[in-house]
């Protein structure tokens, strides 16, 4: 948990107990969904309230939407998404860079859900913050209220991902290394996905493209044997 708020700078490296303890690398494992999972997770219907929807649909958002980390995706209005060129602007929040991208169908059906005739350009597209004058708050207080939302929301995928019997756990930056491996797998060049996901260097995407071609070897190796 403290490791996921740090990677999407919700809080500082400063605020982790153990930053200064150095253990030795295990090898790193990208963990995603498959099309059976996503679909899995599409279709689960929660008995503990609407806003385990509103979570739910934000990780299947992401996944569609370019991998957008947790604190793009709870911070996105109806003004950062253009509906006759269906795309989505935004400054990132972690590296502060302007970007960009055409919204594909599965993302398009998820705001179509969430958009009101009463929509304003300046209401949140999911409903998780409520304070309508939340961005001219300090930059302390709006990674606090992320913060604490990001808490939430962690805690109710994990209980999803147990409810589904996922052989995992479930948390929002999962739908980050999903976006990647499916749009890889799916023949998206390197390049298009390291733009998308917003990496200054695509060394880091290339970690991306191993997962599938070890998950390519396996189904040959499933195949022949």
């Amino acid at each position: 948990m403290f490791k996921d708020a740090i990677r999407e700078e919700i809080i500082s490296l400063n605020t982790y107990p153990f930053a200064s303890v150095r253990i030795k690398k295990a090898k790193s494992t990208r963990l995603f969904l498959n099309k059976e999972q996503i679909e899995q997770l599409k279709n689960h219907k929660s008995s503990f309230g609407q806003t385990d929807t509103y979570f739910r649909d934000m990780f299947i958002f992401s996944c569609y939407a370019g991998g957008l980390r947790f604190s793009d995706v709870v911070t996105l209005q109806w003004k950062n998404y253009d509906k006759n060129e269906q795309r989505i602007r935004l400054n990132i929040r972690k590296t502060k860079r302007s970007h960009q991208f055409k919204v594909g169908q599965s993302a398009l059906e998820i705001l179509n859900k969430y958009k009101k005739e009463t929509s304003e350009p300046d209401d949140f597209i999911f409903p998780i913050i409520s304070e309508a004058n939340f961005f001219e708050q300090s930059n302390e207080y709006q990674l606090k209220v992320i913060g604490s939302k990001n808490v939430l929301c962690g805690q109710k995928l994990r209980r999803m991902g147990k409810e589904l019997e996922f052989p995992f756990s479930l948390s929002f930056h999962l739908s980050r290394h999903t976006f990647a491996t499916q749009a890889l797998a799916n023949g998206m060049r390197i390049e298009y996905v390291s733009k998308l996901l917003d990496h200054s260097d695509i060394g880091t995407t290339q970690i991306y493209a191993k997962i599938v071609n070890e998950e390519l070897d396996k189904a040959v190796e499933q195949f022949i044997e």
